[in-house]
């Protein structure tokens, strides 16, 4: 079965979010970052190594993964 989890960039709070939809049961991976690419580097971490997929919403990002 293929694992259905989304990492969603967004701009919050002067800085940047990471969540992760739905959240896996006992772990927590969202993250708030001040600077973009720190946000897009751990997103993109999530996406490589847990093969999940991965939507910027930020005007940085330009909506895609």
């Amino acid at each position: 079965m293929a694992d259905l989890h989304t990492v969603t960039i967004t701009q919050a709070d002067g800085g940047f979010s990471v969540r992760v939809a739905p959240a896996p049961d006992g772990e927590t991976f969202d993250r708030d970052y001040p600077t973009h690419p720190q946000a897009r580097g751990y997103a993109r971490g999530l996406k490589l190594y847990r093969g999940w997929a991965l939507v910027d919403l930020t005007t940085e990002g330009g909506g895609n993964g």
